[in-house]
């Protein structure tokens, strides 16, 4: 499902989130050390939105705040 795109910086890319299985793809990566409350908290959003108990909106708000503790949202101008 598809959301406004989130860019993040991660291992020196940056890289254009803009779909439930993209954010998957990434949250499949990340190291499971750092941010792991709100990492999981993404995880579990992007799952209801999945099963349609949730909103696309609620999974990319979640992702989002994920990407902004772990100081990897990029400034995109």
């Amino acid at each position: 499902m598809e959301f406004e795109i989130i860019w993040i910086v991660f291992e020196g890319r940056t890289i254009a989130v803009s779909s439930t299985d993209e954010a998957w793809s990434f949250l499949s990566v990340w190291p499971g050390g750092l941010y792991p409350e709100m990492a999981h908290r993404a995880g579990v959003t992007l799952t209801r939105a999945e099963a349609g108990t949730g909103t696309v909106a609620e999974a990319r708000k979640a992702f989002l705040e994920f990407c902004m503790d772990a100081g990897i949202l990029a400034a995109i101008d």
